[in-house]
């Protein structure tokens, strides 16, 4: 998950740091003040390793960036949120289940939203290594919502015509809750959108 760069250190020669502490360290750091917001300092502090073992490690603040979105997508999104979608035994149900764990991040205080759509927020440039990032993060969406829609197809609870209408409704409600969130919009608005959702779900 680090950037490929930082394999230069040479052959045999093991970090002498637990590499995936590190990046869930980064992760929060980066979630709390996004990229921009944070400094190698602040991650060095966080993390316990020197500015000089960081840049060593990942290359540069964009590369550990990258490696942190990396374990973010993997670990909090793929594991919270997505394999119950794509793994689950339900079809309507898995997905009630994943909007009341999305609609339970209304209470985090502060409310830091999803990182990857923070991060489409923030960068309105991004590199393509981040774009890469981001877009991986929309067809996983996609893909656990498409699954779970498709399994409610074979249980009789939905038409087998209308998975893509709901998933074309979907995606933007969610991206759009997380930015709400992200905002501080209101609790009332930002529990709308988890009704649009749940609306489109049964319709």
């Amino acid at each position: 998950m680090a950037n490929p760069k930082s394999s230069a250190r040479g052959p045999g020669r093991p970090r002498a740091f637990d590499a995936d502490a590190v990046l869930d360290t980064a992760v929060e750091v980066f979630w709390r003040d996004g990229f921009h917001g944070a400094s190698v300092p602040d991650i060095s502090k966080a993390t316990g390793l020197s500015t000089s073992s960081l840049y060593n490690a990942y290359d540069s603040k964009l590369g550990l960036f990258e490696a942190a979105l990396d374990r973010y997508l993997d670990v909090v999104v793929g594991n919270f949120m997505y394999r119950p979608l794509l793994e689950g035994g339900a079809g309507l149900q898995d997905i009630e289940a994943y909007l009341d764990r999305l609609e339970s991040t209304v209470t985090t205080v502060p409310p830091r939203g999803c990182l990857a759509i923070n991060t489409i927020a923030e960068f309105r440039d991004p590199s393509p290594a981040v774009a890469k990032r981001t877009e991986r993060y929309r067809e996983e969406l996609r893909a656990g919502l498409s699954a779970a829609l498709n399994r409610a197809v074979e249980r009789g609870e939905i038409a087998a015509g209308s998975v893509e209408t709901r998933l074309d409704s979907l995606v933007p409600i969610i991206i759009a809750f997380n930015l709400f969130l992200t905002a501080r919009v209101p609790d009332g608005e930002t529990r709308g959108l988890m009704r649009a959702a749940r609306a489109v779900l049964r319709s």
